[in-house]
């Protein structure tokens, strides 16, 4: 859900204001209203400061180094300072070690030879030549025509110099490339040297990421602090003669007691109103422990606008079992779980959630492995098992199979899914709008569910269609009426007529190509599957009959096959249903989005 937000104006005497800003800044609720559309020169340079100081902690945050006391009274900026000019430097030299290795690679077929020789020579007009041509293309003759003397082979080429004197064109057929401008033993020398100097480099960042990590985070704080301070003026007005200060700002609901607390303390002068979608307040979203795992998806799309709903606990269930149907292999879900248990123990708080929300998918793995009838590759149903064997002769009776079943069974996930979202759709827009903008939408849920509920009664009760078409008639007299002529009770009925038909184009078309969408859970969970079989085939073809090594190779190439199937086939089970919950639940369900992350003005060193 989101939370209510109020709207704070302050009021305060301009002498008094330094002090109200470090006390509203210590309570830390108000999200600042941006009153100018841009900022200041100076607050863009800061923010393009915590950038840099944020790419540093987190190049630092990388390095492979053993844990280490930080040092002690280390001041951030000059150590921020320090290893971005260590990184700066890191960089160019391993452009040049780049550049250098570039060259050794072009000048290594002509070994070594000294520079201060050759010209030597030209001052005698004796000229030395460079020549390549492919080996096919050598001819042994060369020799008796040509002083010619071969350096070397490489690459299926060869490597010829020719002394003449003068510097006309000897017509040899070879290509005359242009001589080193240095010796291979004088690159290698500076190549040397640059790996040192790197090795140096790196040695003193990994340093600083030992001793000057948190010094350099506390100095991003405070630059942050700063740059909070200073937006906070820029956006604060003056009134009665640059006597008052006026400052407005968001609180949510449930954290406005203490601030008023110390505002009636201080008497200080305010005025409180509760937010409405007009004056787009920012979005705090509070949900129950299971769907607060799933706010982190939710977010790399958008967040709801202010009179929307949060549609995080609605799509978090389906993104959980779509999650399991893609993936479907039992075994996975087993080691997901027990993985993610163990880790949450260990990892930093912030990716606790991100445990929790791995535990619940690889939950939701095994469910489906189970049903799927999937163990790390290994078909359940054609297996002996008593259970499984006796569904698969099941099956088999019906003239169907496990897969069959689970096609459909994406098709009627996707179907409820579908449905769902248009209920969620006609509460969106009821309460945005008002219970008249969303008539035409509960047409559609009508149509859908009326179809649904004529064609289960036929089925179940053996009943033909054709003696229900009463029923059919009614859905289709009321839902046609609700979907073309009273979709927007606000609008007139010619214009709704037109409006409408367009909109039944729409979701007809939209609708039938949502539902085939959900197929992809069906494709992936069987790729997946034939995956993990092939590679437990792999195994048991290539490890051999050789008794103790045998099973070595089996056991490596089951560990890293389903390794990379896990890798690969989690991948897709976690970015498919994402695509499914942003585009076709997201578009059914009418969000629009586009609401801004609350961010309050606070202390955080």
């Amino acid at each position: 859900m989101i939370v209510p937000m109020h709207k704070f104006s302050f009021l305060v005497f301009h002498q008094d204001y330094k002090d109200f800003l470090d006390n509203v800044r210590e309570i830390g609720v108000v999200h600042l209203i941006e009153k100018q559309d841009e900022v200041s020169d100076e607050v863009r340079d800061q923010y393009d400061l915590i950038k840099d100081i944020q790419q540093v902690v987190k190049q630092l945050a990388k390095r492979e180094v053993k844990p280490g006391e930080p040092a002690r009274g280390r001041d951030g900026k000059a150590a921020f300072d320090e290893v971005k000019g260590l990184f700066a430097k890191l960089e160019d030299k391993f452009q040049q070690l780049t550049l250098l290795q570039k060259e050794i690679s072009q000048v290594r077929p002509w070994g070594d030879f000294s520079v201060k020789t050759l010209q030597k020579l030209a001052t005698e007009d004796l000229h030395v030549k460079f020549f390549n041509v492919p080996a096919s293309r050598f001819d042994e003759a060369w020799y008796d025509e040509y002083p010619i003397e071969v350096i070397g082979h490489h690459a299926g080429q060869v490597y010829f110099v020719l002394i003449q004197r003068g510097k006309e064109d000897p017509g040899i057929d070879a290509e005359e490339v242009r001589p080193p401008e240095r010796p291979l033993s004088e690159l290698l020398h500076y190549e040397e040297a640059l790996k040192k100097e790197l090795k140096d480099i790196n040695k003193a960042i990994d340093k600083h990421a030992v001793e000057s990590l948190e010094a350099i985070k506390q100095f991003g704080y405070e630059v942050k602090e700063e740059v909070d301070y200073k937006t906070a003026l820029e956006n604060t007005t003056t009134e009665a003669g640059d006597k008052v200060m006026l400052m407005e700002g968001w609180v949510p609901d449930e954290k406005k007691d203490q601030l008023i607390a110390y505002l009636e303390k201080n008497n200080m002068l305010y005025v409180m109103e509760k937010g409405t979608a007009e004056d787009k307040p920012p979005i705090l979203l509070k949900n129950k422990k299971f769907a607060k795992k799933f706010e982190m998806l939710g977010d790399l799309y958008s967040l709801p606008k202010y009179n929307e709903l949060d549609l995080t606990p609605f799509f978090a269930p389906f993104y959980m079992l779509f999650f399991g149907f893609c993936l479907g292999d039992a075994g996975y879900g087993i080691l997901m779980g027990t993985v993610a248990l163990l880790m949450k123990k260990k990892v930093r708080k912030e990716l606790k959630n991100v445990m929790s929300l791995i535990f619940y998918l690889g939950v939701s793995t095994f469910l489906f492995g189970v049903i799927s009838g999937v163990v790390f590759g290994y078909a359940l149903y054609e297996s002996n098992l008593p259970v499984y064997s006796d569904l698969a002769a099941r099956f088999d009776a019906q003239g169907t199979d496990i897969n069959m079943l689970l096609f459909y069974l994406s098709l009627m996930l996707g179907a409820i899914q579908i449905i769902f979202g248009l209920f969620l759709k006609a509460i969106n827009e009821t309460r945005q709008f008002g219970w008249k903008e969303a008539v035409g939408t509960m047409g559609w849920i009508v149509l859908l569910l009326g179809a649904i509920g004529i064609y289960g009664i036929s089925e179940l009760a053996e009943i033909p269609l054709a003696a229900l078409n009463p029923l059919i008639y009614t859905l289709l007299a009321v839902s046609g009426t609700m979907i073309l002529l009273l979709n927007n009770l606000n609008r007139n009925i010619l214009m709704n007529f037109g409006l409408g038909l367009w909109n039944t184009y729409n979701m007809v078309t939209g609708i039938l190509g949502d539902l085939l969408s959900y197929i992809r859970l069906f494709a992936l969970g069987i790729s997946s599957a034939i995956l993990g079989f092939v590679f437990n085939s792999l195994a048991v073809s290539m490890s051999g009959n050789i008794p103790v090594l045998s099973i070595l190779i089996m056991v490596i190439i089951l560990v890293v096959g389903h390794g990379i199937n896990l890798f690969m086939s989690g991948l897709g089970a976690f970015v498919h249903p994402m695509r499914l919950t942003f585009v076709e639940f997201y578009k059914n369900a009418g969000f629009s989005g586009g609401g801004k992350h609350y961010n309050p003005f606070r202390k955080i060193t």
